[in-house]
């Protein structure tokens, strides 16, 4: 080990104790308080303080009553339906289509021999999916019908219509 020692010696200056002041240490250990371990005197509280009897608070049974008053639900005002009946035969009259369902009108759409049919019924079914309505064909090839997300449509398929019963449609 004093190989090392001393080749530590040579590399760096070993500081001497004389240099730090013998006091200083004396000094700051003599200005604390024996027995204080910070400048902030806790005061002793009795033990009764931090625990509480359940016998202090008594229970007490719930003697509120709430008096029953009659309960008003409001009345919707029930609107007429009103069913509109057009014949798109480009975009803007598809937007007119929209127009009527988001104002919540059912719409019967009639559709003419057009190259665009195809075009107007996907505005149109767009549109009515984007409002949450439903778009239902009809038995005529050519006509379908819109309703908006209020109005609820039954659609009988042939295989769910008996011969007693008589369709919406």
């Amino acid at each position: 080990m004093g190989i090392f020692k001393d080749l530590i010696d040579k590399f760096v200056e070993p500081v001497e104790d004389t240099d730090i002041e013998d006091g200083i240490y004396e000094t700051r250990i003599s200005d604390i308080d024996e027995g204080s371990y910070d400048e902030y005197d806790y005061e002793d509280v009795p033990e009764e303080q931090f625990y509480r009897s359940y016998e202090e608070q008594p229970y007490q049974a719930n003697t509120f009553v709430q008096e029953s008053q009659p309960m008003t639900t409001p009345v919707v005002k029930q609107q007429q339906a009103v069913v509109v009946m057009l014949t798109p035969y480009d975009i803007r009259t598809s937007q007119i289509v929209c127009d009527h369902i988001k104002e919540g009108h059912i719409v019967i759409c009639n559709l003419m021999s057009s190259a665009n049919n195809q075009r107007v019924v996907d505005y149109i079914s767009g549109g009515v999916y984007a409002l949450e309505g439903k778009i239902e064909p009809t038995p005529v090839k050519t006509t379908f019908v819109c309703t908006p997300k209020s109005v609820e449509l039954v659609v009988e398929t042939n295989e769910a219509a008996s011969g007693t019963k008589v369709s919406a449609l």
